[in-house]
């Protein structure tokens, strides 16, 4: 990723979310997430989580409330690597997309990720099945943060 992108989209996921929480842990806990190679599906939670909420507490807790609001996926663990079209599914869920018909009949991973990269949210290049990296998954949620501000 382009320290430019880094410098843009690390303030508006920062803003967003010091805005409901001045936790200093969770900004700390985001700079760590910004130099891991791999992301975990606990990673995505937490900054979902952290979006929705403003804050962020244990993996089930969190895993709870994003339960709630239909944005979890069931049977993953916190440690598990994050795929592509895991974190398309759950950005798609959150955002309420609805750019590709074959997700509204099918609502997988595979077609969420095709729709998340139509609207700009996700490149496009690779496969659903690919690892997300910490960069990759903070890069994701400054997009979500603009279009949900957005809205």
């Amino acid at each position: 990723m382009k320290l430019k992108q880094l410098f843009i989209l690390l303030p508006v996921l920062f803003f967003s979310i010091s805005a409901y929480s001045q936790d200093v842990n969770q900004l700390e806990w985001l700079s760590d997430l910004d130099s891991k190679s791999r992301a975990t599906y606990g990673d995505a939670v937490k900054i979902f989580a952290m979006q929705t909420s403003g804050r962020s507490s244990s993996f089930r807790t969190d895993s709870s409330l994003l339960e709630k609001s239909g944005i979890a996926l069931d049977g993953y663990s916190e440690s598990e690597e994050l795929s592509k079209g895991m974190l398309a599914k759950m950005t798609a869920r959150y955002l309420d997309l609805g750019g590709s018909i074959m997700y509204m009949i099918f609502g997988t991973e595979r077609y969420a990720f095709r729709a998340c990269a139509s609207y700009g949210l996700m490149r496009g290049d690779g496969s659903e099945n690919d690892v997300v990296s910490g960069p990759e998954l903070v890069e994701v949620l400054g997009r979500v943060s603009e279009i949900k501000g957005g809205r």
